[in-house]
């Protein structure tokens, strides 16, 4: 996706994004329902097939989602991660990697990383798309801005949430 996104001239519009990553979305459903994390989602582990198949690659920094407080490697990108990937007790869970999806697409729109979350912590300088001239409904812009929300309880709790905000099934509060 990081390949396709620079030969589209670093953005492609919300619907072919939409197409892209909601495979991925269902996929990851699947995979927290089995407990587990991903927690390093983003164009460069994206891979689009000859037949314009999405697929998620690299679970190398996966977990299991033990919500137990124990202690995690640290493992993050830069505009991708949220805030508790930053800490090795963060408390990480689906939302960690509704938070990474949110990063991706909204990257994949704008052809911005969104700031660091950590540094958006005291101030937030996260620009919505429409602030920076990308024209989408407000009810996807709005389903973005709380996936990439820095506070995990302000950010859709499961991908599944997320994804019918995306498609208009579900609601944004």
């Amino acid at each position: 996706l990081k390949a396709y996104l620079a030969d589209q001239g670093d953005k492609i519009p919300y619907d072919q994004a939409l197409t892209i990553l909601q495979p991925i979305m269902e996929a990851l459903i699947q995979v927290h329902a089995r407990n587990l994390l991903h927690r390093d989602i983003s164009p460069d582990n994206i891979y689009i097939t000859s037949r314009g198949e999405s697929r998620l690659l690299d679970f190398g920094a996966a977990r299991f989602a033990l919500g137990d407080g124990k202690s995690v490697s640290v493992i993050l990108k830069h505009g991708y991660a949220p805030e508790e990937q930053y800490s090795s007790h963060g408390n990480q869970g689906p939302w960690t990697d509704v938070y990474a999806m949110g990063a991706t697409l909204y990257r994949c729109i704008t052809g911005s990383l969104p700031p660091d979350s950590v540094e958006r912590i005291h101030a937030d300088t996260l620009k919505a798309p429409s602030e920076l001239g990308i024209h989408i409904p407000q009810n996807i812009e709005q389903a973005i801005l709380k996936a990439l929300a820095v506070k995990t309880e302000n950010r859709f709790s499961n991908m599944g949430s997320f994804l019918r905000a995306l498609t208009g099934r579900g609601s944004i509060q």
